[in-house]
């Protein structure tokens, strides 16, 4: 059975919406996040970003979930610093409340495929490995965060997020970067496997291994 998506999903792609000129379309963040539910979505996409918010809200200290946010938003140091929103758990609060209304909006109630309830424990292991490469690339913050996520939430969304906060970090690097080698692309392509993802899941990131 194949996941539903065969891109970033769940909180991860929400994390995407938010680039630098995202202030132009939409005054608050959970607006911006409203602009992207279209009605033509899918509807297990919206129930897996209310799944990952739910969890990380739950699950994680505040300050571990606005260290994940700001690791894996462009400029993500800045998002909570402008009032609205105070920390990560409100707004992944604010994240579960969109959710919500546009489920509330569907003709019959979602559920989600044995895939993408899939939570990968039995590779805890691997991905906790895998942050810990990251280890003095990350920012220690994000790299803590994302080995309790890990432990406490699931190696799943852990790694979705390390995903995503490796591109993040390598444009804050510019004009340096971040590169990957073969090698260690190769390992993250091969847990993205085990966590039977689409293809693009792992591929986003392929543009940043060493010529």
């Amino acid at each position: 059975m194949d996941r539903s998506t065969e891109f970033t999903f769940g909180v991860p792609w929400v994390m995407s919406f938010f680039h630098q000129d995202w202030m132009l379309d939409a005054s608050t963040e959970a607006e911006a996040v409203a602009g992207q539910f279209v009605e033509e979505l899918e509807p297990e996409a919206v129930l897996l970003v209310r799944r990952d918010a739910r969890l990380l809200h739950d699950v994680l200290p505040a300050d571990h979930i606005t260290a994940l946010w700001e690791g894996g938003v462009e400029g993500g140091e800045r998002f909570f610093h402008r009032g609205r929103v105070t920390d990560g758990a409100a707004w992944m609060r604010q994240l579960m409340e969109v959710c919500d209304a546009w489920l509330a909006r569907r003709p019959a109630p979602v559920t989600l495929s044995g895939a993408d309830r899939y939570e990968g424990t039995e590779l805890a292991g691997r991905v906790r490995a895998a942050v810990g490469e990251f280890d003095g690339v990350l920012d220690r913050e994000v790299v803590q965060a994302l080995t309790e996520c890990v432990d406490r939430c699931t190696p799943d969304l852990a790694f979705r997020l390390l995903l995503r906060a490796l591109p993040v970090r390598s444009d804050a690097l510019s004009p340096h970067y971040l590169r990957l080698s073969r090698e260690r692309y190769a390992r993250l392509a091969e847990l993205g496997r085990a966590f039977r993802y689409g293809a693009y899941v792992v591929g986003d990131i392929e543009y940043l291994v060493d010529a």
